[in-house]
């Protein structure tokens, strides 16, 4: 039963920190409230009837002293008990803006309890817990909380559950709020350029007309990916590069002078006709050919270059025709780079 009961103050002690309260403007606090006593020794639950003053000290500390009376009789006979408390408590009250306002408390006392014809039993208690306030309007507010009473004499623990009401005085004083000096007129915000974002947020100014900007006044732009192929043909048995095909050579070495980044290997092919180590020689020669044309007559480095023969084994077209042989006699590359563009309007 114990560990049950410290179990559950556990929780809502947890559940009650992860809100948080508002100040407020008073100093002291008389609460009156009743309350049930649940006791861990041999003693039948008790109706407790509370009386307190707090101090405020802060928006999150109060002080409070307690009394609390209680009748309570030992368990299984008739033999009444009469219990007292007095204790002095800390509340800490947890910023919050939520019409329920939490807190968590902790406190030390002294627990009298009488038996008639007996002498009075004394113990020291600290306790523990947690509860919620609500204003009520006015000076008026409701308040609740969970207890836990431990004994520093016979090691037992007591749970109490409590309600009750609080009056509020003692509010100090609400100092006016200085005037604040009249702030200058804001200056007339303007767009020089005309993009349509004022120059205070024109992170780009003077930028042309015809482009499209962004939310500080940036062009916007588009990625697009261009690409340039060359495809050039070659007679059976031959490595020559025919003038007809240097037109499109010099378009793929004009796209590499024009995007300095890019590379290209070019692919030398053949047909099915003639031994594989022999048209594997050839093919290479084709495409050593190419490379040498963009080099020597074109101007491209040769390190941007590579050239490789692939002989009869990618075939483009079927090598039983005529045409299909002459379409494989070939050398291939293509060269695609991204790059960025203004958006127009």
């Amino acid at each position: 039963m114990k560990h049950t009961r410290v179990k559950l103050l556990s929780a809502l002690v947890a559940t009650l920190i992860s809100s948080g309260t508002m100040a407020d403007n008073h100093k002291f606090e008389v609460q009156v409230g009743a309350g049930r006593d649940f006791f861990e020794e041999s003693r039948d639950d008790a109706t407790a009837l509370n009386l307190g003053l707090g101090y405020v000290v802060n928006k999150n500390w109060t002080l409070e002293a307690v009394a609390s009376d209680f009748s309570s009789e030992i368990s299984g006979t008739n033999v009444d008990i009469d219990g007292r408390q007095y204790r002095l408590d800390a509340l800490y009250n947890i910023d919050t803006t939520s019409l329920w306002r939490p807190f968590v408390a902790f406190g030390v006392g002294d627990q009298s309890l009488k038996v008639k014809g007996l002498k009075n039993d004394r113990d020291t208690l600290v306790n523990l817990g947690a509860g919620l306030k609500h204003d009520l309007g006015g000076n008026w507010e409701f308040r609740s909380d969970i207890r836990a009473f431990n004994s520093l004499d016979r090691e037992y623990t007591d749970l109490a559950v409590n309600a009750g009401i609080s009056y509020l005085f003692g509010a100090e004083p609400v100092k006016a709020a200085p005037v604040a000096a009249a702030a200058p007129a804001p200056k007339a915000d303007i767009d020089s350029d005309g993009d349509g974002v004022f120059d205070s947020k024109d992170k780009c100014p003077d930028t042309p007309k015809q482009y499209k900007v962004d939310a500080v006044g940036c062009p916007m732009e588009l990625t697009e990916t261009v690409a340039v192929k060359l495809a050039v043909k070659f007679d059976t048995a031959k490595s020559l590069v025919k003038d007809i095909y240097l037109e499109d050579i010099g378009n793929l070495a004009k796209f590499m002078n024009q995007y300095a980044n890019t590379v290209v290997t070019v692919e030398g092919h053949t047909d099915s006709q003639g031994a594989d180590a022999y048209n594997e020689k050839l093919s290479q020669s084709r495409a050593d050919a190419v490379k040498q044309v963009l080099i020597t007559k074109f101007g491209i480095a040769a390190d941007r270059v590579t050239a490789k023969g692939f002989g009869e084994a990618q075939p483009a077209a079927d090598n039983k025709t005529a045409a299909g042989r002459e379409e494989n006699r070939r050398v291939v590359g293509a060269v695609s780079t991204d790059v960025k563009k203004k958006q127009v309007k």
